[in-house]
């Protein structure tokens, strides 16, 4: 490469003219020269073939000192006028944003460099620029605007919030990817806001609608009923319109979660149908159930969401059905262990037509402007459903014609899990910790009482001592005086949230602080909300509703609990103070196949010689019953009560037989086809219950007999918690010991222990109906 060129100033310039006059002639960007005339004016001396474009002006228009007053008019030549002089005073070059004309009186924006041109003498003579068009760049500014624009309509709540959107899209955003970051901070914004709304919203609904329900229970006149009960009807309907408001948030801001557990397929059908039985009754539909014998016990998934989309589907199909009834129709199609749940909604309602059949599952869509106006509804329970079914990889659909009925269906895929529990895999049996952990000392920061009631229900029997703060400034000055092993910190607080609490806790500055395990109490565990509480110094999450097995894995893991007390002989479940003669009856009791003494000793907490108890007082009840022999009211209340009590010790094929003829009651075709299935059932059941019982006659004398029980007693406890149950208060779990021993071995038992289940699952007013019906029961005894 030969670099030995002599240099030649003339031809150098030369060379940069050339190369300028061909960037001139072929440049995308605008380039012009402007002249400055006399008395202040300015005319155009010359500009590029792509400038002229813009102008309108022909490709071979030849321009010399075109005078732009004639051009443009005075207005806007003043205007850019007015750009060049202050460029000329400033005499530097100068980058300026330009909005202009088109000739075809099209907008166009610019953003131009302007440079002055002086003589020798220093006088301006020219001004040249060069302007790249950015019309494209503030199109796409346009488009994120009127995207904030359109935002401002969810909420005026949001306002203040979209004011500050659209500051910061003007003062930031240049390209389009700017404008969608906006919009996402923007929807995330309005997700939380509609999620503290609904909470805050729905607080005071799930007061009216609890008062209401007290209130129809005290003397009224039929004025003052008619009242209450339409405030109820529009407080369920709020909470309802609430609820769906928040899912279908929830969903669109992508924080819906899907969470993968064991349950039970047979109690979401029978919750669902229940739901909606008090209105089916009031129309007179019929409401069965066909629950495939192939369908296991129990499945893993999300039961909140399968429960959520079939209540749905089932208050549709009664709300849209004047004559006939709703048959819930569950089966499986089993391939190894993963299957796809296939649930049929069938009704004889008004039906659909086919054309509006694929809008029903649109976000604020029916099929019908009346139907709204006529039935009520936000449109948006099947649009859940659907987008609810998607998330767990299923799908959702219907058959439909007018005037033919409906029927809704879906398929969500599962797995079954495997039969057995082992500690390693869980960590610790449900409803089992130590029992004596006094020397553990914990802080609980919580606002909502009821919340507090909860948890310190929970650790009553632990032993563990428990001191409450209400809100985060009460709780950094109790740590601050008082050493605790553990802080249940809840996240939204009146004067200081939990996140702050935390952050200001770890910024104390002993030692001990930055080890202190804090948990966060929070009804919205995202990914997000995991990091943020991270961030600042959390150790883990509780979700709220809170379960009693969550929070006592917590204490174990984070108290560094090893071993539960009493676990030396855990296995599969905790079997503590069992003896020899227990365990091989519970292994016997394992050997029926109509038994899943897994899944009940589960639900019950893990508490193997209550489940022991349970099963000798379901066969001393009904060993002596003949189901055949019953008919009427009779029959049906035996049947009633046999659907829950089977399903406590495990009998749950049994227990979905006496779901199904129940909601056969009043047809009788279906009735004696179903009946035999049922009496084989139970009399199989019964048979080989007293084949694993009998043997074992002194554990069934000392299991089935209480020595010195008083109906007297056991009435004179009952209307002791009545107040309590009354008030919501977890005082009343002190008295369940004694309850139980009380009706050991009576008739009693279920009863009890129905009342137990319903308040260890914060249904007091459940419990409270149920322990004055059975304190009337024993008044007239």
């Amino acid at each position: 490469m030969n670099l030995s060129h002599v240099y030649n100033k003339e031809e150098h310039d030369q060379t940069i003219i050339d190369c300028f006059l061909q960037m001139w002639r072929y440049s995308a960007d605008l380039m012009f020269i402007m002249a400055v005339e006399e008395g202040d004016e300015f005319s155009l001396y010359d500009n590029n073939p792509a400038s002229k474009a813009v102008m309108g002006l022909e490709k071979g228009f030849e321009i010399h000192r075109l005078n732009l007053r004639v051009q443009f008019g005075d207005e806007m030549a003043e205007q850019v006028f007015a750009t060049y002089r202050q460029v000329i005073i400033n005499r530097t070059p100068v980058s300026i944003e330009q909005a202009g004309m088109r000739g075809d009186g099209s907008r166009i924006y610019f953003d131009t460099l302007f440079v002055p041109i002086f003589d020798l003498t220093g006088k301006a003579v020219f001004v040249c620029g060069v302007s790249r068009d950015i019309t494209k760049i503030k199109d796409a500014e346009t488009v994120a605007l009127q995207a904030n624009e359109k935002l401002l309509e969810y909420s005026v709540a949001l306002e203040s919030i979209n004011q500050d959107l659209d500051r910061k899209v003007q003062e930031r955003t240049k390209e389009l990817e700017d404008a969608k970051r906006t919009v996402e901070e923007a929807l995330e914004a309005k997700s939380s806001f509609v999620a503290r709304m609904s909470h805050e919203i729905r607080t005071p609904i799930n007061a009216v609608i609890g008062l209401s329900h007290l209130s129809l229970k005290t003397p009224l006149n039929m004025e003052q009923q008619d009242y209450i009960n339409k405030i109820l009807t529009s407080g369920e309907v709020l909470l309802s319109l609430v609820n769906d408001v928040l899912d279908f948030s929830k969903i669109e801001a992508g924080k819906m979660s899907i969470e993968v557990v064991p349950f039970s397929p047979r109690l979401i059908v029978e919750h669902a149908i229940n739901m909606s039985s008090l209105k089916a009754k009031e129309k007179k539909l019929t409401l069965t159930v066909d629950i495939s014998p192939t369908l296991p016990t129990m499945l893993l998934g999300d039961p909140l969401r399968i429960q959520q989309i079939l209540v749905n589907l089932v208050s549709n199909a009664v709300k849209f059905t004047e004559r006939g009834g709703i048959c819930v129709r569950l089966y499986a199609d089993i391939d190894s262990r993963h299957f796809s749940l296939r649930c049929d909604v069938i009704d004889t309602g008004i039906g659909i037509a086919k054309a509006f059949s694929d809008q029903l599952f649109q976000s604020f869509q029916q099929a019908d402007d009346s139907i709204t106006r006529e039935f009520g509804g936000t449109g948006l329970g099947l649009a859940i459903s659907r987008q609810l079914c998607e998330l767990m990889g299923g799908k959702i659909w219907v058959n439909s014609a007018v005037g033919q009925g409906s029927t809704f269906s879906f398929t969500v895929p599962l797995s079954v899990p495997a039969n057995r529990l082992t500690q390693d895999e869980h960590g610790i049996a449900e409803g089992h910790i130590a029992p004596n952990l006094f020397q553990y000392h914990i802080l609980l920061v919580e606002d909502n009482i009821i919340n507090q009631k909860v948890i310190l229900g929970y650790l009553g029997d632990t032993g563990i001592q428990v001191d409450v703060a209400e809100n985060g400034e009460e709780a950094i000055s109790k740590v601050n005086n008082k050493d605790y092993h553990l802080v249940f910190m809840d996240i939204q607080m009146p004067v200081m949230d939990g996140l702050t609490a935390t952050r200001k806790i770890r910024q104390l500055s002993h030692s001990k602080y930055s080890h202190l395990p804090i948990i966060a109490m929070t009804a919205h565990v995202s990914q997000e909300a995991k990091k943020q509480s991270a961030s600042v110094g959390m150790n883990a999450h509780l979700d709220k509703p809170i379960k009693k097995t969550d929070l006592y894995k917590i204490l174990q893991k984070h108290l560094n609990i090893k071993e539960p007390h009493g676990a030396s002989q855990q296995a599969s479940l905790e079997l503590k103070n069992e003896t020899d003669s227990d365990l091989d009856l519970l292994s016997n009791l394992s050997a029926i196949d109509t038994l899943d003494v897994y899944e009940a000793v589960t639900n019950l907490g893990g508490k193997t010689s209550l489940y022991i108890n349970l099963v000798a007082a379901f066969y001393k009840k009904y060993q002596d019953v003949c189901l055949e022999k019953r008919s009427g009211d009779e029959f049906f209340s035996t049947l009633h009560s046999l659907k829950s009590n089977s399903a406590y010790i495990g009998a749950f094929t049994l227990s979905s037989y006496c779901l199904a003829l129940e909601s056969e009651r009043h047809n009788s075709v279906a009735y004696f086809k179903k009946f035999p299935l049922l009496l084989r059932e139970y009399r199989k059941l019964l048979d080989l219950l007293g084949r694993v019982l009998i043997p074992y006659t002194a554990f069934i004398a000392d299991n089935i007999k209480y020595v010195g029980f008083s109906e007297v007693e056991l009435l004179n406890r009952l209307e002791f918690i009545i107040p309590l149950l009354k008030n919501s208060d977890f005082l009343v779990e002190s008295h369940f010991d004694v309850l139980r021993q009380m009706v050991k071995g009576t008739k009693y038992v279920f009863d009890i222990e129905h009342i137990i289940f319903d308040v260890q699952n914060i249904e007091f007013e459940m419990a409270y109906i149920k322990v004055s019906q059975l304190v009337l029961e024993l008044q007239g005894d």
